[in-house]
Order: C-alpha cells, then sequence, then structure tokens
C-alpha cells in the first residue's frame, strides 16, 4: 500500500462533510488523513486506516515552530504537503502562497488533541464554559483574534484560543478552512459577499453558540 492509499473502511471514514470555504475536498481529506497519523495512537488510528501513526517526534517538532518558515523545514510538514493535490501546474507566485497558507495551517493544526468532525472553531469558542454563563473565550479575546494583522499574531491567537478550549472539539476540516481563508482576506481576495468573509463566519459561529445559554439583562 503507498503512503497515500487507505484501507476501504479508511476510505470511507475520510468523507468530508463539512462547509468547505477556501480549501477544496480533496485537500480537506488530505489533513484529516495528516493529522489523524501525526495525533492519534496506534490503536485508534486502526479505525481509520492500516497505515501507521508517524512517530510522536514529528508533532513534538512541529508544534516548536513559532514561524511558517520554520514549520516548511520540518517533516511533519513535508508528509502534508506531499499528500496535498498536485498543483505543479499552478504558476509559481500561486504555489509560493499555498505553501504559506498551508504551512500555518500545520502549525495550528498540530495542537490539536481531538478532533470534532463538523464543529467550527468560532461555535467551540462561544460554547459556555463550566456553568459560568460565560464564554470559554471572552467576547474581547475573541475580537483581537479576529483583528490579526499578521500570520505571527494569527498563528499565536490560535493556539491560545484552542488552549481554552483544552485542544479539542473542533473539526480540523473547519480550523484549516478558516486559516485559508484568513490567508486568501490577507492576500487581497475578499470576497464581495459579507456572508463568504472570515470575521462574518466567526462571529456568527461564536455568537450564535453564546446565544443558546446566554440570557438579556436590563
Amino acid at each position: 500500500m503507498s503512503e497515500v492509499q487507505l484501507a476501504p473502511e479508511a476510505e470511507a471514514s475520510s468523507r468530508v462533510p463539512e462547509r468547505l470555504h477556501a480549501i477544496e475536498r480533496g485537500e480537506a481529506e488530505a489533513l484529516r488523513r495528516w493529522w489523524q497519523r501525526l495525533t492519534l495512537p496506534a490503536e485508534t488510528l486502526k479505525a481509520h486506516m492500516s497505515l501507521p501513526p508517524w512517530p510522536k517526534g514529528l508533532r513534538a517538532t512541529l508544534r516548536r515552530c513559532d514561524t511558517t518558515e520554520a514549520a516548511m523545514l520540518t517533516e511533519a510538514f513535508r508528509h502534508l504537503w506531499h499528500q496535498l493535490p498536485d498543483t505543479v501546474d499552478q504558476p509559481e507566485w500561486r504555489r509560493n502562497r499555498r505553501l504559506q497558507a498551508w504551512s500555518c495551517i500545520a502549525l495550528v493544526v498540530a495542537e490539536l488533541r481531538e478532533e470534532r468532525p463538523g464543529m467550527p472553531l468560532g461555535a467551540a469558542l462561544g460554547q459556555q464554559k463550566r456553568e459560568t454563563g460565560k464564554p470559554c473565550m471572552s467576547e474581547l479575546r475573541f475580537q483581537q483574534l479576529m483583528t490579526s494583522r499578521t500570520p505571527e499574531e494569527l498563528v499565536q491567537r490560535l493556539r491560545r484560543a484552542l488552549a481554552l478550549i483544552d485542544k479539542r472539539g473542533v473539526s480540523v476540516v473547519h480550523l484549516a478552512g478558516d486559516i485559508a481563508l484568513w490567508w486568501r482576506e490577507y492576500q487581497g481576495g475578499v470576497s464581495p459577499k459579507p456572508t463568504q468573509r472570515l470575521g462574518f463566519i466567526w462571529a456568527n459561529d461564536y455568537f450564535g453558540a453564546a446565544a443558546g445559554y446566554r440570557t438579556d439583562t436590563p
């Protein structure tokens, strides 16, 4: 079996039902398989594919990186990059942009310890924190996350956001799509439709989750 071939049951489980903002279905499926081999214990991984997990040190090395440039040099990222759908026909400038976005995705997604397919980041951050009546991430920090100006700020704030939810309970695919959309907008590709912009998507998910337990006070 080659590096990218899956057992029949794994091929079925890798199908991605989530909404895809700025990544393609083939990319989403490759990312999920990569994260599973990078993160899951061998016994758990068997439920998804016949391939073995990668050595634990690969994930640890990637998580120690602070920049996209450093992430690009890791073995863990090389595994991901080579599993993504081929882009040899793309112009070099577009390929370079894609490389930057996916190295950023790898930096953040590697923080997740457990995944919850279908759960967007904004909704997870807006969920109630231990019956306190307050969201897992405060509105102030959430606003700061939404106004990240540089890739370094984005990575730092997303890592902090994941720590607030114990680095679990978020869809790998949703998280990657959010980061890819941030990069698209950062590089000038802002959608003319407000509902397809990252700020709206995050806010809609966050405040939608908070509305489930909050009550207005006079």
